[in-house]
């Protein structure tokens, strides 16, 4: 599923191929991940409109026109975009194409269609009432401490409850604790002040070194867990086999001897 790195790398791409283009129709390939209203309509406010800046909240991409509406994008399971050039084809699976005036094209892919396109008229009444927290590059250490001493329950949970901190997902939250040392089921309550402040710069680190490197994973560091996480896999620390546990009802990878539970 695409997760805050992947998200930005989104919003970035978007930025550099389709800002400032004229907007000259949109094909709606699949209605089903169209939210909150039609595709007729969907076309009808869009039309003649360009997308001028584009804002990021968690693993909610936000894209301004030069009018009222803004467009949301949620990425789902398999989500992405795609810019085409006049003689590329779109992919089989894109569920919404916007064409320009220049007779190019950015699509959304989306596999599985868990995929979200919707308009909206405020990004900060929707981050209200979708009840998101603040986004996990925006947090400040303060308000990370606080948030981790003040819920119970495994720390892994609290990375990927979006209520609480936006953008971690189950890949980048497992990484996150591998960098920290720290189990995934450790209750938050057993962290200590020093716990949290090198969660908070796993965290950091994790996220923004994923986003430079376009969240391709063959570019990540061996040293990741994420190059080894899955059956058979090793630490890439002390070469024990890795473990797995459902946690906060995911599937987490860690090392017992890495990463010992307080």
């Amino acid at each position: 599923m695409p997760e805050l790195p992947e998200v930005e790398t989104f919003k970035r791409y978007l930025d550099s191929t389709s800002l400032h283009q004229r907007i000259s129709g949109i094909d709606v390939r699949s209605a089903y991940v169209v939210k909150g209203v039609s595709r007729r309509e969907l076309a009808r406010r869009l039309k003649n409109r360009c997308f001028e800046s584009s804002r990021r909240h968690g693993k909610h991409l936000f894209v301004r026109t030069d009018s009222e509406p803004w467009l949301r994008l949620h990425f789902g399971m398999t989500g992405s975009l795609q810019y085409l050039k006049r003689d590329e084809q779109p992919p089989k699976t894109a569920r919404v194409i916007f064409r320009f005036a220049n007779k190019c094209r950015l699509a959304f892919d989306d596999q599985r269609k868990f995929g979200e396109v919707e308009l909206i008229t405020d990004v900060d009444e929707f981050l209200q009432t979708r009840g998101l927290g603040p986004d996990a590059l925006e947090i400040s250490l303060s308000q990370f401490k606080a948030i981790v001493g003040e819920h119970r329950g495994a720390v892994k949970a609290i990375l990927l409850n979006q209520q609480l901190i936006a953008g971690i997902g189950n890949l980048y939250a497992d990484e996150i604790l591998f960098r920290a040392h720290v189990h995934p089921a450790t209750y938050a309550a057993r962290l200590s002040d020093r716990d949290a402040a090198r969660l908070f710069r796993a965290m950091r680190y994790v996220l923004e070194k994923a986003i430079a490197l376009k969240t391709d994973f063959n570019r990540l560091p061996k040293s990741w867990l994420l190059t080894h996480r899955g059956k058979a896999g090793l630490c890439p620390r002390c070469a024990r086999a890795l473990k797995s546990a459902t946690i906060g009802g995911r599937t987490s990878w860690f090392c017992t001897h890495c990463q010992k539970r307080k």
